[in-house]
């Protein structure tokens, strides 16, 4: 018994296994400090750090050499960009580096806050402030020592008047404070300091007014309704002309904030108050201004500020919705005055009747019989000759069909006329005549379908459309085009009713195509619409179809072809998502709260032995080299991959809609950390987390690894049929004949060798 015990105590007390797990967090870590303190200091003292020593003991084993008295006043801080506070959360980051021993962040808040109560240096307070309130650590400290409270004060008590140059500061403290600090939120920002903010963004200055200051207050603004406080107030006292005004402003930066703070106060406002806004926002002074300024402005556009374009075209359009989702009443007055009013307009001519191929609605005595409601009904093509009103009872798209075919009667009354003697009058029998109105309703659910009227703009995706400025319907004037190429679908493919749906689907691909080029205004969109003729469409799809796999492919013999290649295309796909993570991709920087961090990006790609990843802040558009990201995550200490909402930065905002395209690299060693993504598009999404899997070991199970294998093996097997064109695949192999009656030949055969 004594010697077992003493054997376990013994394997319980090796420090290989307990005391020093083989793990590269216990290593100790080895980094350089230097400090702005000491003259002449470049190289720096090397600092050796025990993972079971605090991170406060380099500091102290620094002083000691030094010669400082009190290490409580400083801490260690990265050399490299953001140049940030050592944490516990990144001095794994510390290994190899050099970085600097500086005021700690309590002694630096602290200071700022000295300043901030002085008068006479406020604004060199506020200036240091708005340089180094990004950083997590000095915001927090910032507002434990109630340094939030003093800033406030110095906004909402004019103690830095109208200087653009301190307002700046300000702003720019006031926003990176509260995105940085957990126990900063927007609810601080009401009452008088916002009232001052507003102020300042309803006195414009023109184009010397300070864009960082005017951006940063749009920004305090945009983000405190998002957060739905103080809203009530905000649109009370903020000018919607005012902010209009402001989209001339020069800079492209204020004229995205712009647009950012425009959206915002239309994603939350109440019902009544966001349609006021709408009907301003649709108005031809600020049309003109965002067309003048925003979109025909020479130059490219920044990708936010397309964006920011997307989600008002987004929320304008969806102000359709409450029409596309109400049914017509039977009853409704209105309703019915305005279809009689499309029937009159449709089939009565200046002279008092309409008159087409010699028939006439006029008697013998040359005057006009009285209405024959139900014959007009049935030649406009409704359904219902009784009561048209009941066609118009399905949602959607409800009573917005209506409001579309009105529009184009009284806008477009020519064209209207054309189009009804068009679908009313062709002559070869009621089954190839154009039901107009069915097929005006059904029109407009298909725009609905296509411009996603209803859905809320997404955070990283959508189109943005020029012509949507254009004019004060765009909705309805996409209406009247489309109308046109619907009757001229129709006569192309000579259809009769039975082939309704087939013509619909004709015209839903065109419209589709016309608005993939992005045009620029409702000319290019007739130009591209008419360039798409039924034969095109024929064409397109027939090349669309041969890239697809066909029905021999289906033959047994393919299938079990089909099965032997699997592997090396596989193999092929593996490679190719390795390549992807090799050259890395730059994705969006989002805050702990959800929300995206504007104009932040941070790089990540793979080394070249496939052993690393490498991540770290980088410039927009920028690709840094491995060697310029400053933080490391070795494959072997990968414990797993997490997709969804079972990521940890998914977990901590329970309303972010960026879910299908997080993942996350969960780390072996304890205490548990991950790198976490958000892919701006599920492209982008589907190659990491199949690159992932595959440095892991695991199976590649995205769309875009099926679709991708589905491809190839397609092409390869089409390659390998091409000396076999024109013959028949049989579904089975030819049966394999019976055995010969004996094996005479056999040993002939042998006798002549």
């Amino acid at each position: 018994m004594t010697g077992r015990n003493i054997g376990i105590e013994l394997r319980l007390a090796d420090p290989i296994t307990i005391g020093h797990p083989r793990d590269v967090n216990s290593e100790i870590i080895k980094f350089g400090v230097s400090s702005p303190f000491r003259e002449g200091d470049k190289a720096g003292e090397l600092i050796e750090l025990h993972p079971s020593e605090p991170l406060s003991q380099a500091c102290v084993t620094a002083c000691q050499r030094w010669g400082y008295t009190d290490p409580s006043l400083f801490a260690l801080k990265f050399s490299e960009p953001p140049g940030h506070y050592v944490t516990d959360a990144t001095r794994r980051n510390l290994s190899g580096k050099l970085v600097m021993m500086i005021h700690s962040a309590a002694k630096v808040s602290q200071d700022i806050i000295t300043k901030l109560h002085d008068s006479s240096s406020i604004i060199a307070g506020l200036k240091e402030l708005s340089a180094k309130a990004s950083d997590p650590t000095l915001a927090e400290v910032f507002v434990s020592q109630d340094g939030l409270n003093a800033l406030l004060e110095i906004i909402e008590k004019d103690k830095i008047g109208e200087k653009e140059i301190a307002l700046q500061y300000a702003f720019q403290s006031l926003l990176d404070i509260i995105f940085n600090s957990v126990h900063a939120t927007w609810d601080k920002i009401q009452g008088p300091v916002l009232s001052k903010i507003l102020n300042y963004i309803n006195s414009p200055r023109g184009n010397s007014q300070e864009r960082h200051a005017l951006k940063s207050a749009l920004q305090v603004l945009e983000n405190t309704v998002m957060s739905g406080v103080a809203n009530d107030q905000i649109e009370k006292e903020v000018t919607l002309p005012t902010l209009i005004h402001h989209m001339s402003h020069p800079d492209r930066d204020v004229q995205q904030n712009v647009l950012s703070f425009i959206n915002a106060l239309l994603s939350k406002a109440e019902s009544t108050r966001r349609k006021h806004l709408a009907a301003t926002l649709n108005s031809k002074s600020y049309r003109a201004s965002v067309l003048n300024h925003v979109i025909n402005r020479a130059g490219e556009r920044p990708a936010e500020t397309n964006h920011q374009l997307y989600v008002l075209q987004t929320l304008l359009l969806n102000f359709l919705d409450e029409r596309k989702l109400t049914p017509v009443d039977p009853q409704d007055q209105q309703a019915l005055n305005r279809i009689k009013d499309l029937c009159r307009i449709a089939f009565d001519s200046d002279s008092g009747f309409f008159t087409y191929n010699g028939n006439s609605d006029a008697n013998s005595s040359g005057k006009k019989d009285k209405p024959n409601y139900s014959r007009d009904y049935r030649k406009l093509g409704f359904k219902n000759e009784v009561n048209p009103a009941l066609d118009f009872a399905q949602t959607p798209p409800g009573i917005l069909a209506l409001d579309c075919m009105y529009h184009l009667a009284h806008t477009h009354t020519e064209a209207y006329n054309k189009l009804v003697i068009e679908c009313a009058y062709r002559g070869a029998g009621d089954d190839f005549l154009l039901p107009f109105a069915r097929a005006s309703i059904s029109l407009t659910n298909v725009l609905c379908d296509i411009l996603r009227v209803g859905e809320p703009p997404g955070d990283q995706e959508g189109k943005f459309y020029p012509f949507f400025f254009q004019h004060e319907k765009p909705f309805e004037e996409l209406f009247c085009i489309c109308a046109q190429l619907l009757t001229k679908t129709w006569k192309e493919m000579r259809a009769t009713v039975e082939d309704f749906d087939k013509v619909f689907d004709v015209v839903r691909e065109q419209i589709r195509r016309a608005l993939d080029i992005i045009p620029q205004n409702f000319s290019a969109i007739q130009e591209k619409l008419l360039s798409l003729t039924f034969t095109e469409i024929t064409r397109l799809r027939a090349q669309e179809r041969s890239s697809r796999e066909e029905g021999e492919l289906q033959a047994k013999p393919i299938q079990e072809l089909r099965q032997k290649l699997i592997p090396e295309i596989q193999a092929l796909i593996k490679q190719n998502r390795i390549n992807f993570l090799i050259s890395g991709t730059r994705f969006n920087k989002f805050a702990s709260k959800g929300l995206r961090v504007k104009e932040k990006f941070w790089y990540c790609r793979l080394s070249p032995n496939e052993k690393t990843f490498h991540h770290g802040d980088c410039e927009e558009k920028a690709s840094p080299m491995p060697e310029a990201l400053t933080n490391k995550l070795p494959v072997v200490e990968i414990k797993e991959l997490l997709v969804g909402k079972d990521c940890p930065h998914m977990k901590e905002s329970k309303k972010n809609r960026n879910w299908p395209f997080a993942f996350s690299l969960v780390q072996e060693k304890e205490p548990l950390r991950s790198v976490d993504f958000i892919a701006p598009d599920e492209k982008t999404y589907d190659l990491w987390t199949d690159g992932i899997n595959a440095i892991l070991g695991k199976e590649m199970v995205s769309k875009e690894a099926k679709s991708d294998l589905d491809i190839l093996l397609h092409m390869e097997i089409k390659l390998r049929l091409l000396d076999i064109e024109g013959l028949s695949i049989p579904q089975e192999p030819p049966p394999i004949p019976p055995p010969p009656p004996n094996y005479d030949f056999a040993s002939f055969t042998a006798q002549v060798k």
